[in-house]
């Protein structure tokens, strides 16, 4: 999940530090983080610190009088040897200067030197089903952002999976994006890409559901490789499937014995 980057140029490079001191974070989470993202896709800040504390997560940003007014926060697998790019953005009225691209390159070089991912993934959302939100931005604007930073978009029917377990609501028509590729590349391992969703549905969701949604994009990822498109090409972004989410699907799975949220348009089942 990235908030808009805008491409202008800076007539000072910004500085890109880790963030790790306690002020750094709350700053991070209440300047930058809060006013950026809906709830359903904001971690907590005690949340956040506890990532950071425990190296689940790992946070870069740009301070400027004392106050963070740029980050980047990845969570890091060490079983999978995946990053996911869980947060990028900018406070408001901060946006602008090249201080998102300089961010993202400065954290990515920073990642492979110290962790050495197999690959680095974000969540973006799908500027076909999301529209512009006057707080929140632009998927349009910010798919572009990644594009030109090379992203590539795998070919999955991903949504963003219930950040708040069992019986929470999940995001649809989210976009997986490659950042950091080699230049051409086509596709990226299965395997790994795999062993990260799975992973990624049982932190968030409990489990791994046997729901539609969810044997949707596992299938996806069984072959030997997952193929990468260009998202900037619009044909090319409309090859790759959506995950549009129906009925019981918008929720994760409620535990078991537990009753999930009403439906009126009807269930999609589990399997």
């Amino acid at each position: 999940m990235t908030d808009d980057a805008a491409p202008h140029p800076s007539p000072a490079e910004p500085t890109v530090v880790p963030l790790t001191r306690a002020a750094q974070v709350d700053s991070l989470w209440r300047d930058v983080l809060a006013p950026s993202f809906p709830p359903d896709e904001l971690t907590s800040p005690d949340d956040l610190r506890a990532g950071l504390t425990s190296g689940e997560l790992t946070a870069y940003g740009v301070e400027r009088d004392g106050q963070v007014v740029a980050g980047i926060v990845a969570s890091w697998s060490r079983a999978t040897q995946v990053l996911l790019v869980d947060y990028l953005a900018l406070a408001p009225g901060h946006r602008g200067g090249g201080v998102g691209g300089r961010l993202l390159d400065r954290s990515l070089a920073g990642w492979r030197e110290e962790l050495h991912p197999v690959i680095v993934l974000a969540e973006v959302e799908h500027p076909g089903h999301h529209p512009v939100h006057p707080t929140h931005g632009d998927p349009a604007a910010r798919l572009r952002f990644y594009a030109r930073h090379g992203a590539r978009a795998l070919a999955l029917p991903y949504f963003q999976p219930g950040i708040g377990g069992p019986g929470s609501p999940r995001v649809p028509a989210m976009l997986l994006v490659a950042l950091g590729t080699e230049p051409g590349a086509g596709s990226v391992p299965a395997a790994a890409v795999r062993g990260f969703l799975l992973e990624h549905l049982r932190e968030c969701e409990g489990t791994v559901p046997g729901d539609t949604a969810v044997r949707r994009l596992l299938d996806a990822a069984a072959g030997q490789s997952v193929t990468l498109v260009d998202p900037a090409h619009a044909e090319a972004l409309a090859a790759v499937p959506v995950a549009v989410l129906e009925g019981a699907e918008r929720y994760a799975p409620p535990a078991p014995g537990a009753s999930g949220p009403a439906d009126p348009a009807g269930s999609a089942g589990s399997a």
